[in-house]
């Protein structure tokens, strides 16, 4: 087997910087009131599918060759495409490793069928709008009284920075990663039933792009090891990937407090060239989370401009 001088660039991607993306909705399509305020504090659950089964698999499969290779009294080697393999697996789980992601997110209405959020996820800063594009039934926005039901559908966009540390590597003071970047543009469509301001069906299908930049010195790092190995161990400057899926949600309360739980489920797509090939890091995805939402009261009976549209 030849040993490849990467086994630090093999830690920093399991240990190194990295961060999914917190995919939760926790709101329905009913814009706020203009004024009208909601905070909401939450918990979500990265899970990335496809990528967890992809390291198990691997690790089942080389821990099958050790045991066929004590049986059969030889020595165990990983060649050259089981290395590649278990590198993808790092990057794949750095790019968007699973975790808990809590999130506090305020909003405010700024007009008639238009509200705005902030969202602090401890690991990205996320800006937001959303526009009422329909609605029917009773009430358009404020306070909804028991009885009156309310049926919308609103178009979302948002903007997310993510926010990297690498206090593994800065001790072991071996290569500094305090450059990476990571950006996310996401596109929800948010639909959603009100009942009485008491119980919340919503959906919210999405499309989220996010574009992750490395360290430059991880980068070059990477690829100094070839002209010694022969062994292609570069790293792309850029990750790209999309996410298509959609969130199903409830909320129960009353008026003022609602409690959410949803589930948000769908497919990463993203092969970047790593080690000489083209690789696969996306797979299925889910993202489970709750909240507690509280808002401020809004016009008893909603917005007359609503009612008839």
């Amino acid at each position: 087997m030849r040993l490849l001088p990467v086994p630090l660039l093999f830690l920093g991607l399991v240990l190194g910087p990295g961060c999914a993306t917190t995919l939760s909705t926790m709101q329905t399509a009913r814009t706020l009131a203009p004024g009208q305020v909601q905070v909401t504090g939450g918990m979500g659950v990265y899970l990335p599918v496809g990528n967890l089964v992809r390291v198990v698999d691997t690790g089942i499969e080389q821990g099958e060759e050790a045991r066929d290779a004590i049986e059969e009294d030889r020595p165990y080697t990983l060649d050259e495409e089981a290395q590649q393999r278990l590198l993808t697996a790092g990057v794949a789980l750095m790019v968007a490793p699973p975790g808990v992601n809590p999130e506090l997110m305020v909003r405010v209405g700024v007009v008639d069928r238009v509200d705005v959020g902030l969202r602090y996820s401890g690991i990205s800063l996320r800006a937001d709008a959303k526009v009422l594009l329909l609605h029917g039934g009773d009430a358009g926005g404020g306070r909804m009284e028991p009885g009156q039901r309310s049926y919308d559908v609103a178009l979302g966009l948002g903007a997310a920075r993510h926010f990297f540390s690498s206090p593994v590597l800065d001790v072991l003071e071996v290569v500094q990663m305090g450059d990476f970047s990571r950006y996310d543009v996401e596109v929800p469509l948010y639909v959603s039933a009100d009942f009485g301001d008491i119980f919340k069906l919503y959906g919210a299908p999405k499309y989220v792009f996010s574009r992750t930049r490395l360290d430059e010195r991880l980068v070059d790092y990477s690829q100094e090891g070839k002209p010694v190995t022969g062994f292609d161990a570069s790293l792309p400057a850029t990750v790209n990937s999309h996410f298509v899926g959609s969130t199903l949600g409830v909320a129960l309360g009353y008026r003022y407090v609602h409690v959410f739980a949803e589930l948000t489920g769908g497919y990463v797509i993203c092969k970047p060239n790593l080690f000489g090939a083209e690789r696969e890091l996306g797979g299925v995805t889910l993202f489970p989370s709750f909240g507690l939402a509280i808002r401020t009261g809004g016009p008893k009976g909603g917005r007359g401009s609503l009612r008839e549209h």
